[in-house]
């Protein structure tokens, strides 16, 4: 796909298609995609790596508990990602399915109606 029909692309989805759950933009000569449904989540402020090694169990038990809370947020915040992203691919192939049959049908009515004029001096 050439440069700028992939622009002239992204510019229609942008402007035709604002059920898409993410947002498309152009940055730095690129169509970039953006979720707009899913947060990324904020890694603990201490990290059980960087801990104190004097630190007693209960506070390395605590830092490791963030850790796998913030694992877990992060493995749900790139499942949320690739959802959204799915949902969005999907809507964005029926919109250019839907498009091409729409310019299809009305090329062959524009033919069917170049042509009538001819079907009615045939015997």
């Amino acid at each position: 796909m050439s440069k700028s029909f992939g622009i002239l692309l992204s510019l229609c989805l942008l402007a035709s298609a604002p059920a898409f759950a993410g947002n498309l933009v152009f940055e730095n000569g690129q169509t970039v995609w953006h979720s707009t449904q899913c947060r990324k989540p904020v890694p603990p402020a201490t990290s059980v790596i960087n801990a104190n090694p004097e630190t007693a169990g209960e506070g390395m038990n605590a830092l490791m508990d963030q850790h796998n809370a913030y694992v877990a947020a992060a493995r749900d915040y790139m499942n949320c990602i690739s959802n959204e992203a799915e949902s969005d691919q999907k809507m964005v192939i029926q919109s250019i399915t839907s498009g091409a049959q729409g310019e299809i049908a009305q090329m062959q009515a524009d033919v069917d109606s170049a042509n009538a004029p001819l079907r009615r001096r045939q015997p």
